[in-house]
């Protein structure tokens, strides 16, 4: 509970565990690029692996899965070992809301048949209820309908770009509170453009792009709860 003691815009201090946190957060951000564009020059080089990489159940949902499954027994294990801290069960529950989406709350591991979706589907995430509010919302108006898809890209951008400030504070020396919860706020900010992309694109390449972001912020949050809930294990490791 403690680390909400800190004021949230507090000003910059030369602490050196929150500048170890920027080098780890750097390093995990460098990672996420560094599969992202393997994956993309994959597909250019040799097309034929796109099938593989973006079917259903496909290497890119697999590895999305895995690496919430990582973020989700590294909470419960630091939670154990630790003890209760509120961004490390955050961040738990979190990664199991996710990982119960991406696996469809189980119907893709047990083959029962969650129900219908109100438009034509099926209710098999929590995702589900923003499309499902999107389409009631489109039924009445189409402007009502976009202008959810707008408030979430905004709320989204916004979050990402706090992120990158306090990111590019970190590197310049001004470490903050929310500097040591960045990659956090990437999670949350990129879910939002992904849910966006979902309720609004119908093309194959944006559609490839919102399973890719699905990964990257599940990466995101396994290097969150690393940060967060392993400080010791990312320090003996070099990073932080």
């Amino acid at each position: 509970m403690a680390e909400f003691a800190h004021p949230i815009l507090a000003g910059a201090t030369p602490d050196p565990r929150r500048s170890g946190q920027i080098r780890f957060l750097v390093v995990a951000l460098a990672l996420v690029g560094a599969v992202t564009t393997a994956a993309a020059l994959a597909v250019i080089v040799a097309p034929g692996i796109r099938h593989l990489l973006l079917k259903e159940d496909g290497i890119v949902e697999t590895g999305t899965v895995l690496f919430l499954a990582a973020a989700v027994f590294g909470a419960a294990a630091s939670t154990l070992r630790r003890g209760p801290r509120v961004t490390v069960v955050l961040a738990g529950l979190i990664g199991f809301a996710e990982l119960l989406d991406e696996t469809s709350f189980g119907a893709r591991l047990f083959g029962f048949q969650p129900p219908g979706l109100y438009g034509g589907g099926q209710l098999d995430g929590f995702h589900d209820l923003v499309i499902l509010a999107y389409r009631m919302l489109r039924d009445v108006s189409h402007g009502l309908a976009w202008l959810l898809v707008a408030l979430i890209l905004a709320l989204s951008a916004g979050l990402v770009l706090l992120a990158l400030r306090h990111i590019r504070q970190g590197m310049a020396g001004t470490t903050t509170w929310l500097s040591g919860h960045a990659l956090l706020l990437l999670h949350v900010g990129f879910i939002g453009l992904a849910q966006a992309i979902d309720i609004a694109a119908s093309s194959r390449a944006l559609a490839a792009v919102e399973e890719v972001l699905e990964m990257n912020v599940a990466m995101l949050l396994a290097a969150y709860v690393v940060q967060v809930g392993w400080p010791n294990a990312a320090r003996r490791s070099g990073v932080c």
